[in-house]
């Protein structure tokens, strides 16, 4: 064990050799450093993690006073983590680095703002975003998700409320300079006033991607002005530096057509993930209402600016679609693609309604999807379940996805990597020496990044032996 001292912070480093580790994954744990003056034992998590080369990566989450949390930002350089200055008041719902260096962050600051957060050295800087003309005194304004072409050329998406009804925002960065928000035209279709006698969630963008400067592509949701209720997939595109009007995307054959405003049900459950490798060529994922009321997943593509009708995502055998009254949850939580033919997705599966969920790996070669089983790490179980949270594949048939699993009321970081098109058997994340033993840890991965084919890192929590819960960082060298 190595431990480093960081800017008044203390930061545990311990290189795996148990847990089911592998001469060909090598694993580094690191608690998250503190900025001075922060109470260790009042505990931090980390949220997502983005590794723009190997010159390092950053991290952000949160960490907790004796009032109130903030945000926590933390920079690797030469393989060691150091804790930002970040402004207070703030916390960042989504990450872009384009370059080392050079992130970006979006924060929804109050009812009345919101900010993007840029990375200048070692310390972070708020800017606020300025809305649409006509935009009322409390628009409830929120940019959900960033993604940058090249450092000072990003682009951010959200929503803002006029009133109670969601209308869609976007906001570019041309040159290092945020312009004015504007609001993107919808698809034709689209619900543009509330309905009082329905629910009407309205109009919004959750998800945009920049494969390059001046070509994004935006997803998200919109209300049918003809529907009875629900939410329905559109797209926006920027092709050149121009946004197109938005489109409507078209579900599976096999989707509700309307949901029950009765029941609460919807169509389509939103989106959780936008890969898009080169411009024109995207993968989109989540989940959506079937015509027998049960839960799929769904998978969105483009290729070569068109985009196809969704399919459902294959399951496993014995494998059964969930269903659940009261709750709709998406079957796929992540993407990533490495090629426009070539992608990874992960979630969960049940072997029977309303039953334990199952780490569910899902692989695209050539236009077509295919399921494979998750093998939990040797001697492990997981009767409270295996929950899938992100993927990033650095190239053809070689990703990482991450997650946790839980047994016996405890929760256990989970890695899995697939090489040369197969998935290999998971593994248990290593962890700090101040960990607790696995009876009492609490452990969960939440993002994770690969600056090339060797090289990932991994952002999650874990629990010290004080009982606290700490931000993790878990690099991995891979051979």
């Amino acid at each position: 064990m190595r431990v480093i001292a960081i800017a008044g912070a203390l930061s545990l480093v311990l290189t795996a050799t148990a847990l089911g580790a592998r001469a060909d994954v090598a694993q580094k744990a690191a608690s998250a450093p503190l900025p001075k003056g922060a109470v260790q034992k009042k505990g931090s998590s980390l949220y997502r993690v983005v590794c723009p080369s190997a010159a390092g990566c950053v991290a952000t989450g949160s960490y907790r006073t004796a009032k109130n949390g903030h945000l926590l930002a933390i920079a690797e350089r030469g393989g060691k983590w150091e804790p930002q200055q970040t402004p207070v008041g703030v916390s960042i719902a989504s990450l872009a680095c384009p370059s080392a260096g050079s992130c970006v962050g979006t924060s929804g600051v109050a009812e009345q703002r919101a900010s993007v957060l840029t990375q200048r050295g070692r310390a972070w800087q708020s800017t606020a975003v300025t809305l649409p003309a006509g935009a009322p005194s409390t628009p409830w304004p929120e940019l959900a998700s960033i993604s940058c072409g090249s450092p000072g050329n990003c682009v951010a998406v959200g929503a803002y409320e006029i009133p109670t009804f969601g209308e869609p925002l976007l906001v570019t960065e041309s040159n290092g300079t945020w312009l004015p928000g504007t609001e993107p035209q919808p698809p034709a279709n689209a619900a543009t006033t509330r309905d009082r006698n329905i629910v009407t969630p309205g109009n919004r963008l959750s998800l945009v991607a920049c494969p390059s400067s001046g070509n994004c592509t935006a997803v998200g949701t919109y209300s049918d002005k003809d529907a009875t209720a629900g939410e329905y997939p559109w797209m926006l595109e920027q092709t050149a530096g121009h946004w197109a009007a938005g489109a409507a995307l078209r579900l599976p054959a096999d989707a509700s057509p309307y949901g029950d405003p009765e029941r609460g049900d919807a169509p389509f459950f939103g989106f959780n993930g936008l890969s898009c490798p080169s411009a024109g060529n995207c993968t989109a994922v989540g989940g959506y209402l079937g015509t027998s009321d049960v839960e799929l997943g769904l998978i969105l593509t483009e290729r070569n600016g068109n985009w196809s009708r969704g399919v459902g995502a294959p399951l496993p055998p014995r494998a059964v679609p969930n269903s659940d009254p009261n709750e709709f949850d998406s079957p796929i939580a992540s993407v990533s693609c490495a090629a426009p033919d070539d992608c990874a997705a992960v979630g969960s599966y049940v072997l029977k309604v309303g039953g334990t969920p199952h780490g569910l790996l899902l692989t695209e070669r050539g236009g077509t999807w295919k399921a494979t089983t998750l093998a939990l790490p040797a001697g492990a179980q997981a009767s409270g379940g295996v929950f899938l949270t992100s993927v990033a594949c650095p190239s053809r048939g070689n990703c990482i996805a991450i997650g946790s699993y839980a047994s016996h009321g405890k929760t256990h970081g989970l890695i899995v990597r697939e090489r040369k098109d197969k998935w290999e058997r998971g593994m248990n994340a290593a962890l700090p020496a101040n960990a607790a033993a696995a009876s009492s840890q609490h452990a969960f991965l939440n993002s994770v990044s690969c600056a090339s084919a060797s090289r990932c890192t991994i952002a999650g929590t874990y629990t010290t032996r004080g009982g606290v819960g700490q931000g993790l960082v878990v690099s991995l060298r891979l051979s």
